[in-house]
């Protein structure tokens, strides 16, 4: 049959279908490919059967009667007056949701304020408190791995290092790392340094060279710190490859090296010439109970020339048995000094380092105020 159609004029005006009854106003079931396009079309500027609807005053006079039917929108809104047609020239996405992330994000309420905020909150908990947060949601468990809440990592008197342990390392990307007194072989440290380009601090105290070796790797990064303490195996040789590594230029690995602790190894002058050679920023030195050390290793590390006469802060002598009271003479010309340990130096006798202390006291030294009062108070220690 023919389409519905509309007539006005005063009280009588009805609806009429062509060929047959009266049919209920049902809405035309036809496909029409532009059927969403109109909808969204502003007024002024719908299809040819809008105009053609409007420019008939029968037609005309009949919508202003009927009541209006709400137009519906795509995105499940709708509108129910003409006049409110103009809010269908805005963009869809800007229906849907107001602004976009940009906005959102410097009105304070975005994901990366909102990251910021929780890893605050993060900070004040312990790394158990952490593991736990990490299985709330995805969101926690992406920012409870904020390498700023892993800065360091301690797994230290552990008996092993199992794989899954190691990727979690790599997951937090620690600056500080110590894995004193674990067995870690060389295969799973090598993997591990090579993964972790922002280590600076590295504690390996009570490993064996077996695995320590690793580091004469030249894929080892720039340590600021290293802890060898009570290390198996280690050495003159062996600090020797790690300074230099073999098949490497003069231009050493540790040459950021700041702190160096080197306790209980049994070392020589040789090795001291080496960190006097290789690193220029060396502040802290730690040579206790290294039993090879003489007055005349204390003599190399303040010789006029040396790298250490002028840099070293903290010196820990302590438990050195071949030191006597002549090193103290020596130790007059480190210029920076402020912590000098020598406890347990059973050859350096406690007047020797009274009259030390005094002659560091008096106004004539040489030595700054402050690092004269630092050492006289409590600086040397016997």
């Amino acid at each position: 049959g023919r389409g519905v159609r509309l007539r006005g004029g005063g009280a009588g005006r009805g609806i009429r279908g062509g060929g047959g009854g009266a049919r209920p106003p049902i809405r035309n079931r036809e496909p029409c490919p532009d059927r969403h396009a109109t909808r969204l079309t502003p007024p002024h500027t719908r299809s040819r059967h809008t105009d053609s609807r409007s420019s008939n005053p029968d037609r005309l006079e009949a919508s202003k009667t009927r009541p209006a039917r709400p137009a519906k929108l795509s995105n499940g809104a709708s509108s129910s007056a003409s006049s409110e047609l103009h809010h269908l020239r805005l963009p869809l996405s800007a229906l849907q949701e107001a602004g976009g992330e940009t906005d959102r994000d410097s009105a304070g309420n975005g994901p990366s304020c909102e990251r910021e905020v929780w890893v605050s909150v993060f900070r004040y908990l312990n790394r158990a408190d952490l593991c736990v947060c990490m299985a709330v949601c995805k969101n926690w468990y992406k920012w409870c791995l904020d390498k700023r809440l892993w800065a360091r990592i301690d797994l230290s008197i552990k008996r092993s290092v199992s794989p899954q342990a190691l990727t979690g390392i790599i997951k937090r990307q620690p600056v500080t790392l110590d894995l004193s007194w674990t067995s870690i072989s060389k295969r799973q440290l090598s993997w591990l340094i090579g993964r972790l380009p922002g280590l600076k601090d590295l504690m390996l105290s009570g490993c064996s060279w077996s695995s320590i070796s690793a580091l004469c790797s030249t894929g080892c990064p720039l340590l600021r710190s290293l802890d060898l303490r009570n290390a198996y195996g280690v050495k003159d040789a062996q600090i020797r490859d790690l300074v230099i590594p073999p098949g490497c230029d003069n231009r050493s690995q540790l040459r950021n090296m700041q702190c160096l602790r080197l306790a209980g190894l049994d070392i020589s002058d040789s090795t001291l010439r080496l960190v006097i050679r290789h690193m220029p920023h060396l502040t802290k030195l730690d040579l206790s109970h290294c039993s090879g050390l003489t007055d005349h290793s204390v003599n190399l590390l303040t010789a006029v020339g040396s790298s250490t006469r002028n840099t070293l802060t903290e010196l820990h002598l302590g438990g050195c048995g071949k030191l006597t009271d002549a090193c103290l003479k020596y130790l007059r010309r480190l210029s920076c000094i402020s912590l000098l340990d020598l406890r347990g130096c059973k050859g350096v006798s406690r007047k020797a380092c009274e009259a030390f202390i005094s002659e560091l006291s008096s106004p004539a030294s040489p030595w700054p105020a402050e690092r004269r009062q630092a050492v006289g108070v409590g600086g040397v220690l016997t």
